[in-house]
């Protein structure tokens, strides 16, 4: 199906009017296509815009947002039942044809520039010891300038604690909860989520990888590391992000804070005990697909490096699409780059993660995102 960005059509796909099959059709055109995708956010964010000015406030999921969440659902339980949102809502509004021709000429009147981010300065290194009960306090660097390859040490350990607060804010006390209760590690470690793109074993530990292109900015791109530590034993382990200058204009380990713009928050070497597992999220912006490598040691032995590459005919799992939400969620919680991830975009990832089965924490989560734009626009 050919589909250009300033087709009718996708309008129509926003609102939820186009038949099931046209749907399959749009949704396959859409995910092979980035500038079909930024012309759907674009209409998305203008239909919110409009339902806010002009309709009721109440409603914040489009229609074929909350269709493909309700299918989900139907299928995750096996029956033709659908289990409605705690948070009911009031019928949306179809809007008139007149009133969605509007919306694509507005839509087509946004532009999205992405400005890279400069170069930081020199750093040093620090070696601490963390707990998984607090944040990790102590800081190690290894940032460099010039010709030198710039090396971020990875955490092995993520508490899971940060979920469980985000929801009693949102659900018991209907408020968004505050920047320092979002712990966008402690909520990837909240579900048992992979990463199984690329895996790399040794000494009966594991460490694998998924790329994935980040669904908010075209130059970007999200990595996950899935850390596994051997069944029998503990092991001291280290792992590094070892950064293509060449391509990488910037990167971020989400959910671990930079100081100075050169200290990461984390303990190298650590203690991986047995059995033990952490999924890490690094957002990198760069101008190819070429991002570098990991590298690690068990015991001191240097073990098979991961090259990281963005290959974008990979089919992403439903692991890492899920992932991309909690991630995109915890900045949006935190209000990070609110010109870029807003309700609009929220909503749209969860619409996306919608239509994979869905175990019931996962569906839960859904419905969390939900309450929670609901609760930003009281």
């Amino acid at each position: 199906m050919k589909i250009k960005k300033d087709d009718p059509r996708l309008t129509a796909y926003v609102l939820g009017e186009l038949s099931p099959d046209e749907v399959k059709r749009f949704d396959y055109a859409i995910a092979k296509n980035a500038s079909l995708k930024l012309a759907v956010r674009e209409i998305e964010r203008t239909q919110v815009k409009l339902l806010n000015s002009l309709g009721t406030a109440e409603d914040k999921l489009l229609p074929r947002q909350r269709s493909a969440i309700m299918r989900a659902a139907r299928e995750a339980s096996g029956s033709d039942k659908v289990v409605e949102l705690r948070s009911h809502r009031k019928a949306f509004k179809v809007w008139t044809w007149p009133l969605a021709a509007a919306a694509v000429v507005m839509a087509s009147m946004f532009i999205v520039t992405l400005i890279p981010a400069p170069d930081h300065g020199e750093g040093g290194q620090e070696v601490a010891n963390g707990s998984s009960d607090t944040r990790m306090e102590e800081f190690v660097a290894l940032e460099n300038r010039g010709q030198n390859r710039k090396s971020i040490g990875l955490p092995l350990v993520a508490g899971n604690k940060s979920l469980s607060q985000i929801t009693n804010s949102i659900r018991e006390t209907r408020s968004l909860p505050s920047k320092q209760e979002v712990r966008i590690e402690e909520m990837l470690n909240a579900f048992p989520l992979d990463a199984k793109a690329s895996v790399a074993l040794w000494k009966g530990n594991s460490l694998g990888v998924e790329v994935m292109k980040c669904p908010w900015s075209p130059s970007g791109t999200l990595v996950f590391v899935k850390i596994r530590g051997a069944n029998d034993r503990s092991s001291t382990v280290s792992v590094n992000y070892q950064i293509d200058e060449t391509s990488v204009i910037s990167s971020n380990l989400l959910g671990y804070e930079i100081e100075d713009n050169n200290r990461v928050r984390m303990p190298i070497p650590q203690q991986l005990s047995a059995g033990t597992d952490t999924l890490l999220a690094i957002l990198i912006e760069s101008r190819n697909d070429r991002l570098g490598k990991l590298t690690w040691a068990v015991d001191g032995e240097v073990g098979p490096e991961i090259e990281l590459i963005r290959d974008t005919d990979r089919e992403i799992s439903p692991d890492s699409r899920f992932g991309a939400l909690i991630c995109g969620f915890g900045l949006w919680l935190r209000d990070e780059k609110p010109d870029i991830i807003d309700d609009t975009l929220i909503l749209g990832l969860a619409r996306e993660v919608a239509a994979e089965s869905l175990v019931p924490d996962r569906y839960d989560f859904l419905e969390l995102v939900d309450q929670a734009v609901k609760a930003k626009n009281r």
